[in-house]
């Protein structure tokens, strides 16, 4: 009797363990830009894809917007560049973490940037310099 004991205790783990793995893979996100989609934040990338250079210049430039609205501000180039990836001067002359985002279609109609984030550096327990991806709502 004590024998059978462990074995169902083992099969309770497993079932929990299935269950949870089963969970994890069900709810996880879709991969970012799935679909015919291209992830991108400069005009120059934009253009390599082939997307047009006036549809490239307003699509950065919407991304941009909406990282000025949501991303924090920096008061100089060197304070944003050692916490986050990339940076960008706005027009009101903050630097603000250079989005990257998805964009979609043939170019034909009027594209709008989708799941912007931007990179932010961490640092993990043994100080080592890891980035974080933050997304923009």
């Amino acid at each position: 009797m004590s024998s059978a004991l462990p074995s169902k205790k083992f099969l309770l783990a497993a079932v929990v363990a299935v269950s949870a793995l089963a969970a994890f893979v069900a709810t996880r996100r879709a991969p970012a830009c799935g679909g015919d989609g291209k992830i991108m934040s400069t005009l120059s990338e934009c253009q390599a894809w082939g997307f047009d250079a006036a549809t490239c210049k307003a699509v950065v430039q919407k991304a941009r917007e909406a990282a000025v609205r949501s991303a924090p501000k920096m008061n100089n180039s060197i304070q944003c560049e050692t916490q986050f990836t990339d940076c960008f001067e706005a027009p009101d002359g903050a630097y603000y973490p250079k989005p990257s985002f998805c964009l979609r279609g043939s170019g034909k109609e009027a594209l709008e940037p989708k799941e912007l984030r931007y990179l932010q550096y961490e640092s993990d327990r043994m100080n080592r310099k890891k980035t974080r991806e933050i997304p923009i709502d």
